[in-house]
């Protein structure tokens, strides 16, 4: 063993085989000898090769045949293998490059890889380190399968062989397992809480494109007789308690001239919100009303002009009172319709005309709102009703 070129190294059974004399520049094989790599070689791969500290270094059990002779690694990562050797490495063996053979026993078959190597070296008595020269060469893809596969505990080593003891099926439900009461009802209660939100979704879109609310509130008042100013001008006498051909209210108009309103009867009077001595009027505005012995109930309301368009092609109006109640009524146009909307104003007094007996003295004084609703399919054709 004085020669500097020598190195035992044991057997796959564990018994120490003969040294292995190397003459110079001669392979591991005892073939022909061959030039060492060139510096060029040498400096393509640097002697630490820097992954050392990169990749995992795992005890996985394989051997390593190079030539004629078999070793056993003691741990391996992608990008060096390493190896039991009989005492220290001598320095003759650095820079060897040579194309090994690294086997991987399992329970009933083996993996064999092919990969280019060059000795770097030894981290401590008795082992010697093979660097792959090409790590991602085309023993990679097995090589990081097993060891992805050692570090997932799928394999399992005994007596230098591995087994597989990973999942071999797609995971699937357990036999006989069946949903407890507790999750049922937790999926019953997604499910209606689901179905809430897309029934609430659903009526909000159903609502917006058929319906409209007018802006304006709803009074609901009693039936009387309007006294209406007849000309632009100045209220300058207003007597509510005036008994029949009195006078009950006077305009100053813009002309100058006065014009007195006498009352046609012992009635009861009231007087428009608005409505005071001093106050400015226009032509048609309600001064006034009186009403007789008789209790009669009406709607009145301010509708937009774009609302009243869809009253009159057709949309069906509905009166939601603040008691909950919805009647269904009809858009009545007045002379104090007609005359607003030829004075250009956004906003026209209209009745509206509930069903008979519907409303009584008791909803006197009650606000409500007008409600305009569109049907999504028209369905005039089905009354038989044809333009001629």
């Amino acid at each position: 063993m004085n020669d500097p070129f020598s190195m035992a190294l044991p057997n796959p059974d564990g018994a120490m085989a003969a040294p292995l004399t190397l003459e110079p520049r001669q392979r591991v094989t005892g073939g022909p000898a061959r030039a060492e790599p060139t510096a060029q070689a040498r400096s393509s791969v640097p002697p630490d090769f820097v992954y050392e500290t990169e990749h995992p270094v795992l005890p996985i059990p394989f051997k390593v045949t190079m030539g004629d002779v078999r070793l056993t690694g003691t741990a391996i990562s992608v990008t060096s293998a390493y190896v039991a050797i009989s005492g220290p490495l001598d320095p003759a063996w650095n820079d060897h490059r040579q194309v090994i053979t690294l086997q991987f026993d399992f329970d009933g078959f083996s993996v064999t890889l092919f990969p280019d190597v060059v000795i770097a070296g030894s981290r401590r008595n008795g082992e010697m380190t093979l660097q792959f020269m090409d790590p991602a060469g085309a023993h990679l893809p097995q090589l990081r399968y097993i060891i992805n596969s050692y570090i997932a505990g799928d394999f399992v080593s005994m007596n230098g062989l591995m087994s597989y003891t990973g999942p071999t099926t797609p995971a699937g439900a357990k036999a006989g397992e069946a949903p407890t009461s507790r999750r049922r009802v937790r999926s019953a209660a997604v499910a209606f809480l689901s179905l809430c939100v897309i029934f609430a979704a659903v009526n909000i879109l159903f609502t917006r494109a058929t319906q409209t609310i007018e802006p304006r509130p709803v009074f609901i008042q009693r039936i009387g007789q309007d006294m209406r100013a007849t000309t632009a001008g100045q209220v300058i006498y207003l007597n509510p308690q005036a008994r029949a051909g009195e006078v009950v209210f006077s305009i100053n108009s813009n002309a100058g001239d006065v014009l007195n309103f006498q009352l046609p009867c012992d009635c009861e009077v009231a007087v428009t919100e608005g409505i005071f001595e001093g106050a400015t009027v226009l032509p048609i505005d309600v001064i006034l009303s009186f009403f007789d012995s008789s209790v009669g109930v009406r709607v009145e309301t301010l509708m937009s002009i774009e609302g009243l368009g869809k009253a009159m092609n057709g949309e069906r109006a509905f009166l939601d009172i603040n008691d909950g109640r919805t009647l269904v009524v009809d858009v009545l146009i007045t002379s104090a319709t007609s005359t607003a909307a030829e004075r250009g104003e956004l906003f026209v007094p209209v009745t509206l005309v509930p069903p008979a007996g519907s409303l009584t003295e008791a909803d006197i004084g009650k606000a409500a709102s007008l409600r305009l609703s569109r049907p999504l399919i028209d369905a005039s054709f089905l009354t038989g009703n044809e333009d001629p």
